[in-house]
Order: structure tokens, then sequence, then C-alpha cells
């Protein structure tokens, strides 16, 4: 008897203001789209379910900008808050709505990373259950994906440094998938031109 396939469903964090830029880097244009669209675009459809979008700031621009449909969307009006407090928005929203093994989480300014990363973090996941975090300079963060033991947690966090507390606290628990391109993310003018300029 094969076994059942995991339920694993992708969330992207876009709900910033993008104080740094200016503008709202989710419109940013790459790859002939929005980098929103982009990074959306690199998830295995076979493997995930979503990807949903956390919006906040811009929301409505974005949401038409990116030809985002209303089941694909969490706006979160009280994004000033935090990362951590639109990740747990989004958390509650998700798993209220269907019985999940895991929830892969990335930011919405993280374009290099391509869909075989997800897949390789996605197979990690397959064998370990637990937390599967992207490693950069030994240091864990985003993309992540945790297992469902994690669910409880991850609905309570706040403020702005959003999943990286319980990739802290748990980090003995992690599987790490060692990915340098995940230290490249759009918060300056510069970062989006160096990666204009490094395609």
């Amino acid at each position: 008897m094969s076994e059942k396939p995991l339920k694993i469903v992708a969330l992207i964090l876009a709900a910033g203001e993008s104080r740094r830029l200016g503008k709202p880097k989710q419109l940013l244009s790459y790859n002939n789209t929005t980098l929103l669209n982009h990074v959306k675009k690199q998830f295995p459809a076979d493997s995930v379910e979503g990807p949903f979008v956390v919006l906040g700031a811009f929301a409505k621009e974005v949401r038409l900008k990116s030809a985002l449909n209303n089941t694909e969307v969490i706006e979160f009006d009280g994004w000033k808050e935090g990362m951590g407090s639109s990740l747990a928005y989004a958390c509650k929203q998700l798993f209220s709505e269907s019985d999940y093994d895991g929830i892969l989480i990335t930011l919405g300014d993280l374009p290099k990373i391509s869909q075989a990363d997800y897949r390789e973090m996605i197979a990690l996941f397959h064998s370990s259950r637990d937390i599967v975090a992207t490693s950069v300079n030994d240091s864990f963060g985003v993309p992540a994906l945790f297992g469902s033991d994690y669910f409880s947690e991850l609905m309570l966090i706040s403020g702005e440094k959003g999943a990286k507390p319980l990739l802290m606290k748990y980090k003995e628990r992690i599987t790490a998938y060692d990915n340098p391109k995940a230290g490249f993310d759009i918060d300056t003018n510069s970062d989006y031109s160096n990666l204009n300029t490094n395609e």
C-alpha cells in the first residue's frame, strides 16, 4: 500500500511597505513579469497547495497589477505590526480551512530561489516531517518548511522577525538546506540594479 502524500501549503509573505525601496517591491519588473509573480511561479504545483500570498501595504495595487485572484490572497490590515504578525494571521486563516502536514514559508523578494530549490526542501521534509530551513552563512532562515507540530506556535508569532524566533528555538531539530541564493533579497534600488546586472 502506497504512503499517502503529504499535504503542504505554500505561503508568500509580501505585506510590507518596501520603505527602503520607496515603491512596492512586489511590482518590480523581473523576468517579463512582476517580482511577486516570478516568486509565485517557482512553487511546484504538483507538490504544494497555493501559494497563498499575504498582502498589506499597497494591497489593492499589487492585487490588480499581479493579477491575483481572491482565493489566493490573504489581506492583513494590521501589516504595520510586522512580518511576524502577518505570518501568524495568515497561518490562522490557512489552518482553519484545511488539515495540512506542513507549511512552506518564503518572502516575496527572494528572486533567486528556484523551483528546484523548493523541490529539494520538500523532499527533505518528506524524510524528516519536522523543520527544513534554508542555511546561509551558518544562519537559518526562509524559505522554511514547518511540520504541523509547530502550527500552534506559528499562529502566535508577532513582531518584525517573522519565523526567525521559532527557527532559533528549535535549531537542533532543523534539517538544513544550504542555499546561498537565499541571501539575496531586494530591499534597495541598489539590490534591484544588482539583480538585473547579474542575470
